[in-house]
């Protein structure tokens, strides 16, 4: 019997392949995902899953076993455009070869430097499948930073983008997009063994607060990763653009669930909002996959620039990595219909809850409810769990939480629960709200403010574009708070004046800002975060 006349299995011959739980199982059915058609596929893919299990070491076997001839990554900024699972499978062999020839392997540590690309996503797999620990370097560290994590971490080899190369110490780096990489992905394959050790996957944190500190990961279990299926209404074979860092834990761990679920990868090096909204329109695009700011430009782009484009296979656009503002969530849900997802967790805790469209319509501040297999909770200062509407500190724990940073210091944990760092409410509907970082509280005249709750009432005054709330010295109240604003046009002499006196009519004396600083644009890190330090007055 030829493979092409073999019965077509149902989804439920998945969850009997993959033994998963009853809840990772309805999450399978729904996502629609069927085994191989030919038996000898099916012995390819658990062989691939025994040998690399999730890690990205398992690259595109998986599609390459169900769908060779279908392609795998469209790169918008690539002359090769795109490839099927049959060929970057084979390109990732060729050079995970290439890498185990040059000295990657069991306790190398390398450093990949990159924007999105094919190219990258070829890195991700074959240099777990030497068994190397890859650490995700930001494409926002100069040479003195990625210099002072490299000593850190004690990386010796890099794989970077031609651009970056020149920002990575020492003599063995290896270029991405063309060149060296061109020549290791199109070599001589010898089949890996599998590595004595699974390699790490560092993801830095964002640096939002101080110097980034890596987070270290392996692999998740299936029923988790699949999990993910319930928040969000994907399906195997869709076609997600990605446009959010996959240096970042929600670009990496989309890039993951992609290829775990065969789905079409298009990426590009740039999210410029604009491009990622005629690439939806090119490409009939399901899904896009991006971070706040880029889907608050979105919503901001002049009605004319987009009117022309076919939007209508669109069905979710998936955010994280930072708080969208509520007035944008709603201009944005009204202008492109209930499509808009809004995941939450952090690089220590991985995903934690999901804001669902009719969430956010709901509530445009909230995180949404916790995924399957995902507890959290919001504990006191005493590590007491609070009832619902009480304020706290978030604790998110599941069977994806880190592992414990780098250096061997580790997060607070509480029960198995891994602190994110946040402050939080769950509100009586069981829906999470994010308050800001606890480093971000301001304590003006003997009482705590939370400068997202003053940006959400500044970002109404109708010039304002975008703000960020920080704090400065004053010698009276201990602090005050300063707007630092993005405005719709050049201000006159009165701005600051009429400003402040129109914030004071909204606020709490204690949140009311003392001062107003005018920006072209707020400084913000690749996932789109407001990277306030930057905006501190020296003290």
């Amino acid at each position: 019997m030829t493979p092409g006349s073999l019965p077509i299995p149902d989804s439920t011959s998945l969850v009997r392949l993959l033994g998963l739980g009853p809840t990772a199982a309805r999450s399978a059915l729904r996502a629609r995902l069927t085994p191989p058609i030919d038996p000898r596929a099916n012995a390819r893919l658990l062989a691939a899953l025994n040998r690399w299990g999730t890690t990205p070491a398992l690259g595109y076997a998986g599609g390459a076993a169900r769908h060779p001839d279908d392609v795998a990554v469209i790169d918008l900024d690539d002359d090769l455009r795109s490839v099927t699972f049959a060929e970057i499978e084979h390109r990732t062999r060729a050079a995970a070869t290439a890498l185990q020839e040059r000295g990657f392997g069991p306790g190398v540590r390398v450093g990949l430097l990159g924007r999105n690309s094919r190219a990258y996503t070829e890195a991700l797999a074959a240099i777990g499948r030497t068994g190397a620990d890859t650490y995700y370097l930001n494409t926002g560290h100069s040479a003195a930073q990625i210099a002072q994590i490299a000593e850190r971490e004690g990386i010796t080899k890099y794989l970077a983008d031609p651009s970056l190369a020149g920002r990575c110490p020492g003599d063995a780096t290896f270029t991405l997009a063309g060149g060296d990489w061109e020549a290791f992905a199109t070599g001589s394959v010898t089949a890996p063994g599998k590595p004595p050790a699974t390699g790490r996957h560092v993801i830095l944190t964002s640096g939002t607060t101080g110097v980034p500190r890596g987070a270290s990961r392996t692999s998740a279990p299936v029923e988790a990763v699949i999990a993910l299926l319930d928040g969000f209404p994907f399906k195997q074979r869709d076609t997600h653009l990605i446009a959010a860092p996959m240096f970042h834990a929600w670009g990496w761990m989309h890039h993951r669930l992609c290829a775990l679920l065969d789905s079409t990868q298009v990426v590009l090096r740039r999210p410029d909002p604009l491009r990622v909204l005629q690439a939806a329109a090119q490409y009939r695009l399901p899904v896009i996959v991006t971070v706040p700011v880029v889907a608050q430009r979105m919503a901001q782009l002049p009605p004319e620039q987009t009117a022309d484009l076919d939007l209508s296979a669109l069905r979710v656009v998936a955010i994280s990595g930072a708080p969208m503002p509520p007035p944008m969530v709603r201009r944005f849900s009204d202008r492109y219909g209930d499509v808009l997802y809004n995941l939450y967790g952090s690089t220590e805790a991985a995903f934690a809850t999901v804001a669902t469209p009719a969430d956010l319509r709901e509530d445009p501040g909230s995180a949404g409810r916790p995924l399957p297999g995902v507890k959290v909770a919001i504990l006191d200062d005493d590590d007491r769990e609070l009832p619902p509407q009480r304020s706290g500190r978030i604790f998110v724990g599941s069977t994806t939480s880190f592992e414990g940073y780098t250096d061997g210091s580790d997060r607070n944990r509480v029960g198995g629960l891994v602190w994110t760092g946040d402050l939080g409410v769950i509100d009586e509907h069981g829906r999470l709200r994010v308050m800001g970082r606890v480093d971000d509280v301001m304590i003006i005249g003997g009482e705590n403010v939370h400068p997202l709750e003053v940006e959400e009432v500044l970002r109404h005054h109708p010039e304002v574009l975008d703000v960020a709330v920080v704090p400065r010295s004053d010698p009276d109240f201990g602090q005050r708070a300063v707007a630092h604003v993005v405005l719709d046009h050049e201000p006159d002499e009165a701005f600051a004046e009429q400003f402040l006196a129109w914030a004071a009519q909204r606020l709490a004396p204690a949140q009311r800002p003392a001062a107003v600083i005018v920006h072209d644009a707020l400084p913000r890190n690749a996932a789109g975060k407001v990277m306030r330090r930057h905006l501190m007055p020296e003290q």
